[in-house]
């Protein structure tokens, strides 16, 4: 709730107007004294910092991954993702659409979406039959280009001469992000070709790039999504929620609207270069950066991540964690390489050591000398080399399912525990360097805004969640009739922010 309370401190602004209804529930003291600190200390734009809301609400939306991939041994037995995109606002919005794959982040299919007010725009990422991947709808919100009722196909453009190859497999699993480009004016031809009249558009023919470019407003947040990663034939279904950033503004004060023909926006078009995150211990700390995508990665940075995990031999569970970095592919190439990552990019990958540490569910501390029922293994070190990873539980004495989400980005951690959590921490090298107005603030002391004990942010910027599957085979119902007894569940992981 600290975190939250944090959050709420710098996101009031000229820009969320629709959004005081929701999110103005911090006194106005509170607000003064945060803004008025960090004002003394020459952060300026510090109220508009680029953040992530706890609140989930935004004007960019991330969802950590997607799949149409099988799990290991599983066959023809297919994930699709079923996606959303709500608008909570009272404006028409043109959002961007951006597909990436999730070993180097090449982009594989964009398009453009019009958001009537309190519309919600949905699909399916489905194979698509030859090996590769679609999306699919029958939303009837304008898209451009339009759908058509027809899926289409993320587009293979990664050439042999790819570095990583240029196999159809890669668009089988990656990530996807959403942007807020524009609101428009009732009266605006968008808006009226775009509202909705009895659930269907009044007019899509009017709303063209021609259209939305003669007068784009200011976006305004208030976005929200999530997806479900569903295998019918498996019986699980693993929810996600899209972490939301706010503040991100790519053009000040106005929209900025983008063809499907437009590698824009993206990470640096972050406007100002101010990014702000929440630290281990619930104070904000916001700093400005050299350039937008490190505004980004500052808002995202993480120097932990914990979650559970689960290998009983007895229900086949099996345990995977996602572990997405946004905004890798704005730092790394196969040519340079950029803090807080490690590596240039190569064809096994761009690899970022970590250090992972389980404990089982009974860890107590270890006296020397004394009883040892349960004693902590070595920390295990290993490399994140893609941009979506995936990190499968392995115990060697449970037989439970290993590679849940059947990703070709995985990862095997062998642990002596079938059941328990565990900790993945970052090279301390990991950093992001601001170039000056590094301050922090307490919101529990409500204290000013003091200045920060460095200008480096540690930590990697960070999205993703946990997948835990459960294997009963058959079993019989009472009236005798087999019935499939498999399920699954999905956590959210934990997180200590970056670290001044």
């Amino acid at each position: 709730m600290i975190g939250a309370v944090g959050y709420k401190v710098i996101t009031l602004n000229r820009n969320q107007k629709e959004l005081y209804q929701i999110m103005n529930t911090l006194s106005k003291k509170s607000l003064h004294v945060a803004l008025a600190g960090l004002g003394t200390l020459g952060l300026a734009g510090a109220a508009d910092a680029v953040m992530v809301n706890a609140n989930g609400l935004g004007q960019v939306l991330i969802y950590p991954y997607y799949t149409v991939r099988s799990p290991a041994g599983a066959g023809v037995a297919q994930y699709n993702t079923l996606l959303s995109i709500v608008n909570t606002t009272n404006s028409v919005k043109a959002v961007k659409v951006r597909f990436k794959e999730g070993k180097a982040s090449k982009e594989v299919l964009d398009f453009n979406v019009f958001l009537s007010p309190k519309d919600m725009w949905t699909a399916a990422v489905e194979p698509d039959g030859a090996g590769g991947a679609q999306v699919e709808t029958d939303d009837k919100s304008c898209t451009i280009p339009t759908f058509g009722g027809a899926p289409q196909k993320f587009r293979t453009t990664l050439s042999a001469a790819d570095i990583i190859g240029g196999d159809v497999d890669r668009v089988t699993e990656g990530y996807f992000e959403v942007w807020e480009m524009a609101t428009y004016g009732a009266a605006d031809p968008v808006a009226v070709g775009a509202t909705h009249n009895n659930g269907v558009p009044a007019n899509c023919g009017a709303v063209t790039d021609t259209s939305a470019a003669v007068n784009p407003r200011a976006p305004s947040g208030g976005l929200f999504g999530g997806a479900t990663l569903i295998n019918v034939l498996t019986g699980d279904a693993f929810t996600e929620d899209a972490t939301a950033l706010i503040q991100f503004q790519p053009t000040v004060g106005a929209g900025a609207y983008f063809t499907t023909g437009s590698p824009l926006p993206t990470y640096d078009n972050a406007t100002p270069t101010v990014g702000s995150g929440v630290n281990g211990s619930g104070q904000i700390i916001t700093g400005s950066f050299p350039n937008g995508r490190s505004a980004v990665t500052a808002a995202l940075q993480k120097t932990f991540v914990g979650n559970e995990f689960v290998l009983e031999k007895t229900t086949l569970s099996g345990t995977d964690w996602v572990i997405t970095f946004p905004t890798k592919a704005d730092h790394v190439t196969e040519t340079l390489v950029e803090l807080p990552f490690q590596n240039k990019l190569s064809k096994t990958g761009s690899c970022d050591d970590t250090v992972v540490t389980t404990w089982d569910r009974e860890e107590g501390k270890i006296t020397p000398g004394g009883p040892d029922f349960s004693p902590s293994p070595k920390p295990t070190g290993f490399a994140l080399c893609w941009e979506a990873n995936v990190i499968s539980f392995k115990n060697d004495k449970a037989s439970g399912i290993a590679n849940v989400l059947g990703s070709a980005n995985n990862y095997t951690l062998s642990t002596s525990f079938v059941s328990g959590w565990g900790a993945l921490a970052f090279r301390p090298a990991a950093i992001n360097v601001a170039t000056g107005g590094v301050a922090s603030y307490d919101p529990v002391t409500g204290g000013a805004a003091i200045p920060a004990p460095s200008t480096t942010f540690s930590g990697l910027p960070t999205i993703g969640f946990a997948v835990q599957t459960f294997v009963n085979g058959t079993l019989t119902n009472g009236s005798g009739t087999l019935v499939q007894s498999s399920y699954g569940g999905n956590f959210g992981h934990r997180y200590i922010g970056p670290q001044p």
